[in-house]
């Protein structure tokens, strides 16, 4: 890679080390750190779509703000069966929470340590939220015991809100079924149509109705509460337009909330 291609990307992984340093002390860039998950997507859409949209918005915002997007942690916490149809389906992997918070402080802090004082944590993973919560809370205080007192953490999820106009656009006259209930559905099939269209498979898409779970949990949890493919809504009315609608809409959003917290742009 030349010099120039390595001044131009955002991904860390790509960067050499003199410059990742420069771009962080001296430029103070943002540290984008996207957090996903490997689970069950329904029969039509891939394992890793959770980290793999976190990884695409955070570049986005990235290049908007000459930040730089830290390799993402792929793995999340544990599926839930009434969010995201449980650990029941092959490939799902999830990890116990105390792993999650102590992999996700320990790079943290490691960013601390290299000059970072500004990191956003991108999450695309409904489950992993309060999570992620300690894990920057655990950062922060231990950044600071070691002279960090400056650093600070903005996590969010990348779809934290929608304005009600792309809502219409995107559901056509459908009922949105919520967060926790679109997995699978045609949010997530929509922007990977968009980002990914090579990994989703439209046809596999099964017609099932979407779940009325009870008001509770069970432990051992029960399958059979989840529809045989594990979305827990339909992606059909999902289209390539809306998932570019979404997806821009969401960069957007991460990008306002980067720039109003740590007061960066381009």
């Amino acid at each position: 890679m030349s010099e120039q291609a390595t001044r131009d990307t955002v991904m860390m992984s790509e960067l050499t080390w003199d410059v990742y340093q420069r771009r962080i002390r001296d430029e103070g860039a943002v540290v984008f750190v996207p957090v996903g998950a490997v689970e069950q997507h329904g029969y039509h859409l891939p394992l890793g779509t959770d980290w793999m949209m976190a990884s695409y918005v955070a570049r986005r915002a990235a290049e908007r703000l000459g930040g730089i997007v830290a390799p993402p942690v792929t793995y999340a916490a544990r599926s839930q069966v009434r969010t995201g149809g449980g650990p029941h389906r092959c490939g799902t992997t999830s990890l116990d929470a105390e792993v999650l918070i102590g992999l996700l402080a320990n790079i943290l802090c490691e960013l601390s340590r290299h000059g970072a004082r500004r990191i956003a944590v991108i999450d695309g993973h409904f489950e992993n939220r309060f999570f992620l919560d300690e894990a920057c809370y655990r950062a922060q205080r231990d950044s600071a015991l070691r002279g960090a007192e400056d650093l600070r953490i903005l996590k969010m999820l990348y779809a934290e809100k929608m304005r009600p106009e792309t809502m219409e656009r995107v559901y056509a006259g459908l009922d949105f079924p919520g967060l926790d209930l679109e997995h699978g559905g045609i949010l997530e099939t929509a922007m990977m149509l968009y980002c990914h269209p090579e990994l989703v498979d439209l046809s596999k898409i099964a017609d099932e109705p979407t779940p009325d779970f009870p008001p509770y949990d069970v432990f051992p949890a029960n399958p059979d509460w989840v529809p045989a493919s594990g979305a827990l809504s339909s992606g059909r009315a999902a289209t390539r337009e809306a998932g570019k609608l979404l997806v821009e809409e969401f960069v957007e959003l991460v990008s306002d909330a980067v720039s109003a917290e740590f007061g960066t742009g381009k």
